[in-house]
């Protein structure tokens, strides 16, 4: 047998062979420990709290994106011969492993649960990993001594590669990453929304004279499902208040564990460091391989139990799903006058508003594109960008429905003393 095949809810099956090199590579990337470890890192992490079967890890998404590249690179390699063959095997590698640093708990929640209000850092977290750790480094420096470097600079986006290289995986517009995880968590949360036309967009992707990624114009239809595919599962799923109130949790209880200081009753030593760390430049590279799902809820288990009564609260709230509770803020609900009434409400019922009130809001997740968005090759051969090419783009990037919104979360009791309906 000269392939290795793994079930997959979006292409039924996705394989490498051990005969390709690169792709062997891959395969025994796969059986590392750190690889291995994403299997207890949850991709889209309280989704589950609203849709019941999104309990899957990074370990299949990434182990998608590896694949979707796979299948990206073959295409442009009958167009570009060339540059595929500079870059293929650190292409692969970056797909495969631009995940490995991400935390638990939720791997994106997970900064917003240790680091509130500090920018998501698991790309710099990944570097770490394959910079310290002896299997993978030595894996890459076998394969070929610049192999580690070249991957880097893809995963930094540095000006040391070529800019298509690094779109690949991480550009605007569509890239492997975003075209494995809008399918697979739409598919797994039971939802439609993240479903497009894979082959066609892959198909259709081509290498500019500059060395930028670049859709076809004859299959612009297919680009634009993606956009407002993706567009929905942000307004859906992603950015669902119940969701965003869950996370709030998270927050208060490493809040009030690290507020308990040496009276918190049990914290393993990678808990104590985590709760000590201020930064993410403070975690260990041991403290980050430790930082996974089942560590979490084994404190969390441990914290319900516990003699302070609002750290016990607040993780029996997460594990036994009684979440906080959200109130829009609009012109007729101004926050000051919401917040006002909550904290009243809150001293009341004896609840510290430190731990039980939060503000929550959306997040413009295409400001990104309208700075850096996939170009577009007409048939002419000139290159214009994704909105000239399309109004469409334009028009759902800059979706009024979709701008900042902004909800305060108390816990039920709390919203319904404060006799708030919506």
């Amino acid at each position: 047998m000269t392939d290795v095949t793994f079930a997959d809810v979006v292409h039924q099956s996705i394989s490498f062979s051990v005969e390709d090199k690169a792709e062997k590579l891959i395969l025994d990337l796969v059986d590392t420990q750190w690889f291995q470890r994403l299997r207890d890192i949850s991709q889209t992490a309280n989704t589950r709290l609203v849709y019941m079967f999104s309990e899957h890890s990074r370990f299949g998404h990434c182990l998608g994106v590896a694949y979707l590249a796979k299948l990206l690179l073959t295409r442009l390699e009958t167009r570009h011969p060339e540059d595929v063959a500079a870059y293929r095997p650190a292409i692969l590698v970056a797909a495969l492993l631009h995940d490995v640093g991400h935390l638990a708990p939720g791997s994106h929640t997970a900064f917003k649960t240790w680091f509130p209000g500090q920018p998501d850092s698991h790309e710099a977290l990944a570097e770490i990993v394959l910079t310290k750790d002896p299997e993978i480094s030595g894996l890459l420096n076998a394969f070929d001594p610049n192999l580690a470097t070249q991957v880097l600079h893809i995963l930094g986006e540095t000006e040391q590669t070529a800019p298509w290289s690094w779109q690949i995986i991480s550009g605007g517009g569509w890239n492997v990453d975003r075209g494995n995880w809008s399918t697979v968590d739409s598919v797994l949360a039971g939802v439609s929304y993240g479903k497009y036309n894979i082959p066609a967009l892959v198909d259709s992707i081509v290498i500019t004279a500059d060395k930028q990624l670049a859709l076809m114009e004859n299959r612009l239809d297919a680009m634009m499902h993606f956009v407002v595919s993706r567009h929905a599962m942000y307004r859906q799923v992603y950015q669902h208040r119940v969701l965003l109130a869950a996370d709030t949790l998270n927050k208060a209880v490493v809040q009030r564990a690290r507020d308990l200081g040496s009276s918190l009753e049990f914290a393993d030593d990678t808990m104590v460091a985590a709760l000590k760390a201020k930064t993410v430049d403070d975690l260990s590279y041991d403290t980050i391989f430790e930082m996974r799902e089942s560590w979490w809820r084994y404190h969390l288990s441990r914290w319900a139990r516990s003699r302070d009564v609002i750290l016990r609260d607040l993780s029996q709230r997460i594990l036994r799903r009684k979440l906080f509770k959200t109130i829009r803020v609009s012109a007729s609900n101004p926050q000051a006058e919401i917040v006002a009434l909550a904290i009243d409400t809150l001293t009341r019922l004896n609840l510290d508003p430190t731990y039980y009130l939060h503000e929550i809001s959306t997040a413009d997740v295409h400001s990104g594109d309208s700075k850096q968005s996939m170009l577009v090759q007409l048939d002419d051969g000139s290159v214009i960008t994704l909105a000239q090419a399309d109004p469409l783009f334009q028009a759902v990037a800059s979706d009024s429905r979709f701008s900042r919104k902004t909800w305060i979360a108390v816990p039920k009791e709390v919203k319904v003393a404060m006799g708030r309906s919506r």
